[in-house]
């Protein structure tokens, strides 16, 4: 079976590195990006199955992104979780209204980010007690 494709923007390679590290580790294929526009430009190349996604970003921000995604019919079904350290009510009303799944608040644990991961590439696992 393939592995599940994540694509990861974040402007802050340390988180990406991060992250990367910790999804790769679970089993799931990779793919960076620090920059907004590019993980546009790859998107439909890489087919991911899933987008975690930063919000404050140079050039195109990650609200943009979502934005654009889910007008695409060809990119509107892949779930996308903001990852961000915007944490107050209207940037989670903002992103729920742009078309994201899921809103997580950095420093986020990565025990955290599995199971939101999880929830989307492999529903049917169950939570560990």
């Amino acid at each position: 079976m393939a592995r599940k494709k994540i694509l990861i923007v974040d402007d802050d390679a340390n988180v990406l590195e991060l992250f990367q590290d910790v999804l790769e580790g679970r089993g799931y294929q990779v793919v960076p990006f620090t920059r907004g526009w590019e993980a546009l430009q790859a998107v439909s190349k890489e087919k991911p199955d899933l987008i975690i996604l930063d919000i404050m970003m140079p050039r195109v921000n990650g609200y943009e992104v979502c934005q654009i995604l889910k007008e695409n019919p060809n990119t509107k079904k892949i779930p996308v979780i903001f990852l961000t350290a915007l944490s107050h009510q209207e940037a989670l009303k903002r992103a729920a209204d742009g078309g994201a799944d899921d809103f997580l608040v950095k420093p986020c644990p990565t025990e955290k980010l599995i199971k939101h991961v999880e929830k989307f590439l492999d529903p049917g696992k169950k939570e560990s007690a």
